[in-house]
């Protein structure tokens, strides 16, 4: 190998969020992480909150990772903030995070989470024996290098 090559290995998987729960409601706090596929270069990562940019503050890291022998590597990225009004969009919100490697590889995965809706209790039920309402997660996922016929 010459010096003035360039090793390139795209991940086999998109990015894993992780941490996240089904239901949030304003007041507490979104802590989640995404972890990027095994790649060289490691993917850069960037967190978006209903299809905009997160506040910059709002961002833990990133941390590379080199895994085995390889030298592959995987990119870890918080994001952590408290939950605000303008964060739901009728009543869902949505936390994406997107994995890139230079203008070869765009892979993301989105979540979507409920905002928590108060519960009424009628004459014959109480509030500690309603049914929780269901909870609704979309997994999307980007198209790999591979299907883009690149």
């Amino acid at each position: 190998m010459y010096s003035d090559e360039f090793l390139l290995a795209l991940p086999e998987e998109g990015p894993k969020i992780s941490g996240g729960r089904p239901r949030y409601q304003v007041g507490d706090t979104v802590r989640v992480n995404c972890t990027s596929g095994k790649s060289k270069p490691a993917a850069q990562l960037n967190w978006m909150i209903n299809g905009e940019p997160a506040d910059p503050k709002f961002l833990k890291g990133p941390e590379t990772v080199v895994l085995g022998r390889e030298g592959l590597e995987s990119s870890v990225l918080g994001l952590e903030f408290v939950v605000r009004h303008k964060h739901f969009k009728r009543g869902n919100m949505k936390l994406k995070c997107l994995a890139t490697i230079a203008t070869l590889y765009l892979v993301s995965n989105e979540e979507s989470v409920e905002g928590e809706r108060p519960q009424k209790a009628s004459v014959l039920e109480s509030r500690g024996t309603a049914a929780p309402s269901g909870s609704r997660a979309d997994r999307v996922q980007g198209k790999g290098i591979t299907d883009l016929g690149i």
